[in-house]
């Protein structure tokens, strides 16, 4: 039996009635699985439906939650209904130089920003596709260049059309393009209550399927309960459509989880410092004293996170020449296929390209145009290491998948904040890609910053289990003394 701290025992406590809704904020490494689950152990006349941000955190809800509980995604839910009449053309996403075919665009450009829009369109709780889903650079761009702006709201209509007619062969169906058709269709959940868990990271359309059931139903079903879990600080996945429905749904209750069992009071210290600092968090997060002596940072075995793929690559690099390396979730995730089709486009040798959208550029000043246009972080960081190491690359992209072994057993783990969310090691190094948070010796003004930086600062801390250090180009020690000094 686990033993619950006040708080969690307060929530498990808590009987809401038909129709409620509990939020409940729960900072990292804060016992929210095991909360949900001493909740409904607690409630075996329930039927409950947890509602999980992806695959791997459904499949390891199924195997710890009781039998009341039925683990499902939101995709899944959808595909059963909606998903499954395009089971054989279900792609990941839309490529440019797909959309300019199927659409006649002549610009990469006005692709680009016509998949934007759409995907805003399918993320968002709309019924149709409006102004508001045409991306914020359009205005700037077409400024600079002069040119008269497509109706791009026309051309998502367009593309989206054509991905919902099951015999378009050009056009696949995307994941998020059956989900929102499930949203429209308003579906009604047989369950008693629903537990939508990190829901700092739920987009729009699915928040407005789970709220809805708190709603009366046509059907004559009694509304659903609804308990919402998450850590605004953990909400990382703007950049996806994903807005943090913690602050926006209004609840009939707010509970919160603050102790951490991950860490103890020195990690939570720098977090919370960060957090009160550049977010104006009021609440304080705790850790758990530990009885046992901390392990010793080992300099042959720990973890890195960076901020981009670029520097993962920048520091596999140097780490490969001396120790086995892992990728926190595959090396496949880390884009290594995508430098190399870049660096072939930079290096005029489009035969080595096979990426049909890298192909597709007339040559590397286009695509590094392009990318700027469009505000491509990922691809500009790309560039940069391609023009950084050049004729190397290939070599080294080799030598680093020479030395890549499964995560487990390797002696440095290598990955970016965004995949570090909901992992956790005992020895953490941070490298100085994150947003620098001291400049010119003095704290930066959070205003006009997106708060997702400062959450990827907060998520890569606590990861941490025991040891946490800084590479030197990390500003976060600056920031820690500033504040050390202000409080003497």
């Amino acid at each position: 039996m686990i033993h619950l701290t006040e708080e969690q025992q307060a929530i498990v406590a808590c009987d809401l009635q038909p129709g409620q809704t509990l939020k409940i904020m729960a900072f990292a490494g804060t016992g929210k699985t095991s909360t949900l689950i001493a909740y409904a152990q607690a409630r075996p006349q329930l039927r409950f439906l947890y509602i999980a941000f992806n695959k791997s955190v459904q499949l390891e809800a199924a195997d710890k939650f009781p039998a009341n509980v039925v683990a499902r995604t939101a995709h899944a839910l959808a595909f059963r209904t909606h998903g499954h009449a395009h089971k054989d053309r279900l792609i990941p996403g839309l490529r440019a130089n797909t959309a300019m075919q199927a659409l006649g665009l002549n610009h990469y450009e006005e692709a680009r920003f016509t998949i934007e829009t759409l995907h805003n369109y399918l993320v968002s709780a709309a019924p149709k596709v409006e102004a508001a889903h045409v991306p914020h650079q359009v205005q700037a761009f077409y400024q600079q260049s002069h040119g008269k702006i497509p109706d791009f709201v026309d051309l998502a209509n367009q593309l989206g059309r054509r991905m919902c007619d099951p015999n378009d062969a050009a056009i696949g169906m995307l994941h998020d393009g059956y989900l929102k058709l499930y949203q429209l269709s308003n579906p009604v959940l047989d369950f008693d209550c629903i537990l939508l868990d990190e829901a700092q990271d739920i987009n729009p359309v699915t928040s407005a399927i789970v709220l809805s059931q708190a709603a009366p139903s046509d059907h004559g079903r009694q509304p659903a309960s609804i308990i919402i879990v998450g850590d605004s600080h953990q909400q990382i996945y703007s950049f996806r459509g994903a807005r943090d429905s913690l602050k926006k749904i209004k609840t009939s209750q707010t509970m919160y989880l603050t102790r951490s069992f991950r860490f103890d009071n020195n990690i939570a210290r720098v977090a919370n410092m960060v957090l009160a600092t550049f977010k104006g968090e009021k609440r304080r997060l705790s850790g758990t004293p530990r009885d046992d002596a901390k392990p010793k940072w080992d300099p042959d075995r720990y973890t890195v996170i960076a901020r981009t793929n670029a520097a993962v690559f920048d520091r596999a690099v140097q780490l490969s020449k001396t120790h086995t390396l892992g990728f926190a979730g595959g090396l496949q995730g880390y884009r290594l296929n995508g430098l190399k089709d870049v660096y072939y486009l930079y290096a005029g040798l489009p035969e080595g390209i096979s990426d049909a959208y890298i192909k597709g550029f007339y040559d590397y000043g286009h695509l590094r145009a392009y990318a700027e246009a469009v505000e491509d972080i990922e691809l500009l960081s790309i560039c940069k290491v391609v023009e950084n190491y050049g004729g190397r690359i290939p070599k080294l992209i080799d030598a680093i998948t020479e030395k890549a072994v499964d995560a487990a057993k390797a002696q440095i783990t290598l990955t970016t904040a965004h995949k570090s969310k909901g992992l956790q090691w005992p020895n953490i190094l941070l490298l100085g890609d994150f947003l620098e948070l001291v400049k010119e010796g003095q704290l930066i003004n959070p205003a006009g910053v997106d708060p997702d930086e400062f959450n990827l600062i907060y998520v890569a801390i606590t990861r941490t289990i025991f040891n946490l250090r800084f590479d030197p180009e990390s500003t976060l020690p600056a920031f820690i003394k500033r504040l050390q000094k202000q409080k003497n």
